[in-house]
């Protein structure tokens, strides 16, 4: 459904950009605003994909906010979508504006799994990604990496730039903005005054619909 790609977009860009609760600081800076433009292709008739995000962090990823728009075109048919998604240390709030209800959900790694630091280049390696080298964004020196189809730019565990292939949909997402270790007010990091629905814990980041627990009230 809907909702689930919706969650799997942000869960590939927040696990497979570096989602590291356990073992530190998330991020090797402190604070900063990553302002991203999205491109897209749908690979369908006429479809595209087209938007923004915004990235807001402090405490070295401690406290994350990002904020999504999109507008998707397909067939001549226009649909837009914000999803505004926070990181309080472990768990995971996803706001969704069309039921107006935010998803609350504990992240956790798989107990078998050795990937403890997922910014550094070990870690990197042991997931089995290829280092492509350097490349400059923004002014800063990135490091590339290629995990299957999809490539990362990262610039001090930061990802500064994503192209991301799954089920027929490239879509890029570069920086336009970045600045850090800045001094960030805490309403940066509001979410929607929503009610907030509790759903099981998520390990690890699959495509599948089955991961993903039906919300439950509490």
């Amino acid at each position: 459904g809907k909702k689930v790609r919706k969650i799997n977009f942000v869960f590939l860009f927040l696990l497979f950009g570096f989602v590291e609760l356990f073992a530190g600081n998330r991020y090797d800076m402190k604070s900063g605003i990553v302002e991203y433009e999205i491109v897209g292709d749908n690979g369908k008739a006429n479809g595209s994909i087209n938007g923004t995000s915004k990235l807001v962090f402090k405490d070295f990823g401690a406290i994350e906010l990002v904020d999504e728009k999109t507008t998707q075109i397909i067939a001549g048919e226009q649909e837009t979508e914000r999803t505004v998604s926070k990181i309080v240390k472990d768990t995971l709030y996803t706001a969704d504006f069309d039921d107006e209800i935010i998803y609350s959900q504990k992240l956790v790694l798989d107990e078998d799994s050795s990937i403890q630091n997922i910014k550094n280049r070990e870690s990197f390696t042991q997931m089995g990604a290829k280092y492509l080298g350097t490349e400059t964004i923004l002014g800063y020196k990135c490091d590339v990496w290629q995990l299957g189809e999809d490539k990362i730019w990262v610039y001090n565990s930061v990802p500064l730039k994503q192209i991301s292939k799954s089920l027929g949909v490239v879509q890029m997402q570069i920086a336009k903005t970045a600045t850090f270790n800045i001094d960030i007010k805490d309403d940066k990091f509001k979410l929607p005054n929503f009610p907030v629905k509790k759903i099981e814990a998520i390990i690890g980041g699959g495509e599948d619909e089955a991961e993903y627990a039906n919300p439950v009230k509490r």
